[in-house]
């Protein structure tokens, strides 16, 4: 029973170890966005501008869930590193000239690494 006891103990202490001594690494990627369309430049980079200001307010778990992390293990310190607003044109008919922001958003996050 004493061995027993003793091999517990020791597969035990070998697990935590292995845990405490996982790899991370960090993971970087983008995602786009686009706004609704609007009669004007002007107003389609506000809107662009806005979202953006919008996604460095949320809570983790909800920037999370908007820029869709994917990874086999919890996602920690996603950050948005850098991101930028360009404008399509485009038309809805013949003659209606519309635009659109596209937000362009650069982030990154750490992760436990998995073994291929």
């Amino acid at each position: 029973m004493k061995k027993f006891t003793t091999l517990t103990a020791i597969a035990a202490t070998l697990l935590v170890s292995s845990s405490a001594f996982a790899a991370t690494q960090v993971v970087h990627s983008d995602k786009m966005f686009t706004t609704d369309a609007f009669a004007d430049k002007a107003s389609a980079y506000d809107a662009g501008f806005d979202y953006i200001d919008g996604l460095k307010k949320l809570p983790a778990n909800e920037l999370r869930h908007e820029l869709t992390v994917i990874s086999n293990s919890p996602a920690q310190d996603l950050t948005i590193d850098k991101s930028k607003v360009t404008i399509q044109e485009f038309a809805q008919t013949r003659d209606q000239v519309a635009y659109r922001a596209v937000v362009d958003v650069d982030y990154h996050f750490t992760t436990i690494k998995t073994q291929d």
